[in-house]
């Protein structure tokens, strides 16, 4: 169960899709009906669980799905059958949290990230694509989530381990600059200051500002004009997004990107939406439907969705749906950092690791849902932040376990996955 869990989620980063008349397939949708199957007929789950993190997923997503009937019956009948599926991958999860080992997962989940990024690479140098590669719109993901996963294995590695661990974060620097992927780069620069200040908010925050500095310098000395204008499209934001330049010229705005153009434009579509449907928004999927409807004369590449779950849910399911949204990731916070001092008081992690898990891997989460579009991916990043609490505190429990067991005299004080970090005492 444990390969099938974690092949679900590589599955995503995989370019293999089926375009049906009514949903979009992936081998997720496959997997996921094969965990349900497996769990149920093989009796594992005799005792079924519904822990909080589960529970906290149900109203949102009923939510969710009520907002796609409302659009027509069509709409709501595709979003019934993708929640069933989100659905089954969550209650598969919720089910097996107590058996799961977390390091296992994570080892095999990277192992498999870094084959999906070396074929990513390959096939653009290949395609003549030395630079930019993005061509590829699901395999370019592994770049945003590669230096989270990287991350939490480099907080409870153990000593020996961490110096390679280290070279291979400061490895990936150039493929991240190389590769053009703007949010994986930012995610980047905050886990770096993350784990160097050791999840301290008052020095990180001049870190990250000497990182913005140190890319607005490295933006004037690359000598490649498409990493130039990614890293100013970083340290410019503001100026970037001009689509009334588009309307009345024609043509982008020089230094401009289709993407930034693109999410300008539906940022201020939304606004006009929001204020006009505030409590319960368009409907799920109906931004796009206006869209095609009401603006069929725009290039292509601005007619697209929403790129930004928070600003999506807000557009299309109103305040109610923003608000059962936002909760999740709230609680999520609380009951991971509960979970976190429970462990700190029974000296299973040290303070530092702490302060870094839950910026080690819900901000870096919540900047993917609130720059990327709304999808299946979206979806199964928000289920594996609601049970990360229950995910941390059984794979911690199932660590103390297997360590007393080796160990029934000698540990009094044990360490979770190898020493602390440095600067991690009260």
């Amino acid at each position: 169960m444990r390969y099938l869990l974690t092949f679900a989620i590589l599955s995503l980063f995989l370019p293999i899709r089926l375009e049906t008349g009514l949903v979009l397939l992936r081998p997720f949708e496959l997997i996921a009906l094969l965990m349900l199957v497996v769990g149920l007929a093989a009796g594992r789950w005799r005792n079924l669980v519904f822990s909080a993190g589960f529970l906290l997923l149900l109203p949102f997503l009923g939510w969710h799905m009520v907002s796609a009937f409302s659009v027509d019956a069509e709409n709501g009948l595709r979003e019934l059958l993708q929640m069933s599926i989100v659905g089954a991958f969550a209650f598969a999860i919720a089910q097996e949290v107590r058996w799961l080992d977390t390091q296992k997962a994570v080892n095999i989940l990277l192992f498999g990230m870094v084959l999906i990024l070396a074929y990513t690479i390959s096939w653009h140098v290949a395609h003549g694509y030395s630079v930019g590669w993005k061509q590829l719109a699901d395999p370019r993901l592994v770049f945003t989530f590669l230096p989270i996963a990287l991350a939490g294995l480099l907080l409870f590695a153990k000593r020996g381990k961490r110096r390679a661990l280290w070279f291979a974060w400061a490895g990936i620097l150039p493929l991240l600059l190389l590769s053009g992927e703007r949010k994986a780069f930012l995610i980047y620069l905050f886990l770096t200051a993350a784990l160097l200040m050791r999840g301290r908010l008052a020095a990180m925050v001049p870190a990250i500002a000497a990182g913005f500095v140190g890319l607005f310098v490295l933006s004037t000395a690359i000598d490649n004009a498409y990493v130039e204008k990614q890293m100013q499209t970083i340290v410019n934001p503001l100026s970037m997004g001009q689509h009334e330049y588009l309307a009345a010229t024609g043509k982008y705005a020089p230094g401009d990107t289709p993407s930034n153009v693109q999410r300008a434009f539906a940022f201020t579509l939304s606004r006009q939406l929001i204020s006009e449907h505030p409590l319960m928004g368009v409907g799920t999927n109906q931004f796009k439907n206006i869209i095609d409807r009401d603006f069929s004369g725009l290039p292509d590449e601005l007619r697209l969705g929403i790129h930004g779950e928070f600003q999506r849910i807000l557009t299309e399911n109103g305040i109610i749906g923003l608000s059962l949204y936002i909760l999740i990731w709230i609680a999520a916070w609380f009951r991971l950092s509960r979970t976190l001092s429970w462990a700190f008081s029974h000296g299973l992690i040290g303070a530092a690791q702490a302060r870094l898990l839950p910026l080690v891997l819900l901000v870096p989460c919540a900047f993917y849902v609130g720059t990327e579009a709304s999808g299946t991916r979206a979806f199964v990043t928000l289920i594996l932040v609601s049970l990360l609490p229950e995910l941390t505190r059984h794979g911690l429990c199932l660590s103390l376990h297997r360590m007393r067991r080796s160990h029934p005299r000698s540990i009094r004080h044990p360490r979770f996955l190898g020493s602390p970090l440095l600067g991690n005492t009260r």
